[in-house]
């Protein structure tokens, strides 16, 4: 599963690096409150890319082990304004050692599929919101562990994301 994942993530990106540069837009900022370091680029006016890291030390989690967060997202655009666009962004996210069940720390694996809004408020910063469906998998090498909905995302104040483009 984790291999075809990359794979895909691999071949989208191969595609959509063939778009002519002089249409991307590049911005630092962030989309995921779990993974706040990173940004947006946008290869034309309806597609993009986004990353995110993450991290919390294990001292704050009260654990021995550290957790990174690794948040990959491709927003389409699927209606523009004058300062607003509408898009959906299917997601990936992996958090290693997010959970401890029983005396095992198990990394997630976590899908989304989010509608979302950027509100470009000048030429170069914008404010984002999403909200939708969040998949989750534990998966630990021991066990065959399943997918579920876990979770509606939902819009709230500290998702909130922005990011400032600098073309």
């Amino acid at each position: 599963m984790k291999k075809s994942i990359i794979l895909n993530i691999l071949i989208t990106l191969l595609v959509i690096s063939t778009v002519s540069a002089n249409e991307m837009k590049y911005g630092l900022g962030w989309y995921s409150s779990s993974a706040p370091v990173g940004g947006r680029i946008w290869f034309n006016s309806n597609y993009g890319l986004d990353l995110g890291l993450g991290y919390a030390d294990k001292n704050f989690l009260g654990s021995d082990k550290d957790r990174f967060h690794l948040n990959i997202g491709l927003p389409v655009n699927v209606f523009k304004t004058n300062s607003v666009n509408f898009f959906i962004r299917p997601g990936f996210e992996l958090q290693t050692n997010a959970r401890t069940v029983g005396a095992d720390l198990k990394s997630k694996i976590i899908i989304t599929a989010d509608l979302g809004a950027e509100w470009w408020i000048t030429e170069n910063f914008t404010l984002s919101v999403g909200h939708g469906l969040q998949f989750e998998q534990l998966s630990h090498p021991s066990d065959d562990s399943k997918w579920g909905i876990t979770a509606l995302r939902a819009l709230s104040f500290n998702n909130v994301g922005f990011h400032f483009y600098f073309n």
